[in-house]
């Protein structure tokens, strides 16, 4: 192992002098021991790799539960609990803990752990968690066989997803989406794989790869006092559960971390050996996964011209044309992955890739739209909360390109803040960008003294430029969740099967009363949310008295039905009525009901 880890840091451009890389891998036999801040270091990697031990050994716990998937698994569970344990051991009794061989077994430790644990769950599933890992697998699929994903239906996805209708993405006009949705990457990078014949859960191996390549990549990039962070994250539940278990986001991930790694040299090349165009290339395939990404490439692009300023490169045009520069390689990049398709059917490339932003969707997430899902505001009018959104994104990309010598670092950890404005804010939008914003803030040459700027002549001037739309995205927030236009009353419920303690209901049907606040007639459709993270599906509605669809400050009663069986809330949890409407774009709610167990209406 003692040759690897030079090969690697000599690829890396590492010198001896780097100081973050001048811990020697062992001390002198004459040494009398660290002390004062090499102690404070020295223990702080004993500490660090003693929690990337612990990880792994909760993973091989976790695995333990495994063992009914075959022999193989009930021998490898106590294997992997061993070495974890005697990985904690040797982080202690070391000389140093940051010796290479430690350092790469510990990423060695993470990356089986990983790979065993969500690959055995990958082996056992026959369905997946969401769909769009099906529609993945689907589009490779036609596209192997000759035919456009683009203007194909989605609908085979059906038989790999179970029940289908708890998977689908809805929208607010009643229907679900059964089209490709994302640029042509998220299922060509896929498509090598099932050429070489692998046909089961290709999108959760694929992602699974993907997620084991970033973490050596991290592991790499970082420096040698920091290499912890890698296994660390690679472990981590947030990211290694979600990333094989459906989730389709961390086939840009490597991309993304390659593209973000000393971004701040271009168009220097950040290595001897690195050419300057791989970075962003690599953000251009990343962008070409899903539309994630795209919201990094304007940052990078005025990162890069900030630092084109600072070194005074090209005059006064310089900064702009190397910044244009750097995103004519990224659209290109982009365009090269998809040219293919647009070419193909440039209508239905353009209406699948823009699908999210131009079809409304149902809302959900764990942003600010929460407050209206959980009932506390009556409901959300979305396309307020897409411009809010917008708003915020303008704030913060003027804040960096004013304050870019403070803000490099940290840019990454800025963008989830944009996604937790609008509509859909789901919870891989806020943590997906972590193994990037980590490599990108730790990898950046940090600027000792901010040269004079626009920002310094006129401080408030700058400041009113991010404040005024920073205040304006939290108006508009306001208003998206005050403005619901329906207001929405829990008549009755019926409930069947039989009333016990622990539960065993199922709901008949509930009765609402609509009225409509808005100055237009309505269509209302109907959801109920009781718990869980997804929504389950659009309902039957009967008119019990009024009008379909509900006349300006009107009422009209119905009677929503489920469409297929549907449980009851546990005794004591509380749920909702949601209803969604188009024109506006708009979802409102009953106040939260608390379930009463037993009790037919109320």
């Amino acid at each position: 192992m003692g040759g690897l880890p030079v090969i690697v840091d000599t690829l890396l451009g590492r010198t001896p002098a780097d100081p973050t890389d001048a811990v020697p891998d062992a001390p002198a036999a004459a040494d009398p021991g660290p002390t004062g801040s090499d102690r404070i270091l020295e223990l702080t990697q004993r500490c660090a790799w003693s929690l990337v031990w612990l990880a792994v050994l909760a993973t091989s716990l976790d695995y333990w539960g495994s063992w009914s998937s075959g022999v193989w698994a009930a021998v490898l569970a106590p294997v992997m609990v061993l070495v974890a344990l005697v990985g904690s051991i040797l982080v202690w009794t070391g000389r140093h803990p940051m010796t290479s061989v430690l350092q790469w077994l510990g990423l060695g430790a993470g990356l089986v752990s990983v790979a065993v644990s969500e690959g055995t769950g990958i082996h056992g599933r026959h369905f997946y968690t969401t769909d769009s890992a099906a529609f993945n697998q689907v589009a490779t699929r036609l596209f192997l066989d000759g035919h456009d994903p683009y203007t194909s239906s989605m609908a085979a996805a059906t038989r790999l997803l179970h029940p289908a209708d708890q998977f689908w993405t809805y929208q607010v006009n009643g229907a679900h989406t059964l089209a490709v949705s994302y640029p042509a990457g998220s299922f060509l990078l896929q498509a090598p794989v099932m050429a070489l014949g692998l046909n089961h859960m290709v999108t959760d191996w694929v992602d699974l790869a993907a997620w084991l390549v970033t973490g050596v990549l991290i592991f790499c990039m970082v420096p040698r006092a920091l290499r912890w962070v890698a296994p660390l994250l690679l472990v981590a539940g947030v990211f290694a559960g979600a990333f094989a278990d459906g989730g389709t986001d961390a086939l840009f991930v490597p991309f993304l971390v390659v593209a973000v790694w000393r971004w701040d040299r271009w168009p220097d090349r950040a290595t001897a050996w690195l050419p300057g165009w791989v970075g962003p290339v690599s953000l251009g395939v990343a962008c070409s996964i899903k539309q994630t990404p795209w919201f990094c490439v304007p940052f990078l692009v005025v990162g890069v011209a900030c630092e084109a300023r600072r070194a005074g490169a090209g005059g006064r045009w310089g900064p702009v044309r190397t910044g244009l520069r750097y995103g004519a390689w990224v659209v290109g990049s982009f365009v090269v992955v998809n040219l293919p398709f647009i070419v193909w059917s440039p209508g239905a490339w353009l209406r699948g890739s823009l699908l999210p932003m131009v079809d409304p969707l149902v809302a959900d997430g764990q942003g600010a739209v929460t407050l209206a899902l959980h009932g506390l505001t009556g409901g959300v009018v979305m396309p307020w909360l897409s411009a809010a959104a917008g708003l915020a994104l303008v704030a913060l990309l003027v804040a960096f390109a004013l304050w870019e010598a403070r803000l490099k670092p940290a840019w990454l950890f800025l963008v989830p803040l944009v996604l937790f404005v609008p509509d859909r804010s789901l919870a891989n939008y806020l943590t997906d960008f972590v193994p990037a914003a980590v490599v990108a803030g730790v990898s950046v040459v940090a600027v000792a003294a901010r040269p004079p700027g626009w920002a310094d002549h006129r401080p408030w001037t700058s400041r009113l430029s991010v404040g005024a739309p920073a205040l304006g995205a939290a108006v508009l927030v306001v208003v998206a969740l005050t403005s619901a236009p329906l207001v929405i009353t829990v008549d009755r419920v019926a409930v069947g099967g039989v009333a016990t303690v622990d539960g065993g209901l199922f709901l008949r049907h509930v009765d609402v009363s609509v009225h409509n606040t808005s100055g237009e007639k309505l269509d209302p459709l109907f959801m109920v949310s009781a718990g869980g993270g997804h929504p389950q599906g659009f309902w039957d509605a009967a008119v019990l008295s009024g009008e379909d669809p509900v006349p300006p400050g009107a009422t009209t009663e119905f009677a929503i039905h489920p469409s297929r069986y549907t449980s009851a809330p546990g005794r004591g949890q509380w749920w909702l009525v949601e209803a969604y409407t188009t024109s506006p774009n708009a979802l409102s709610t009953s106040s939260m009901q608390q379930w009463r167990l037993g009790v037919e209406g109320h």
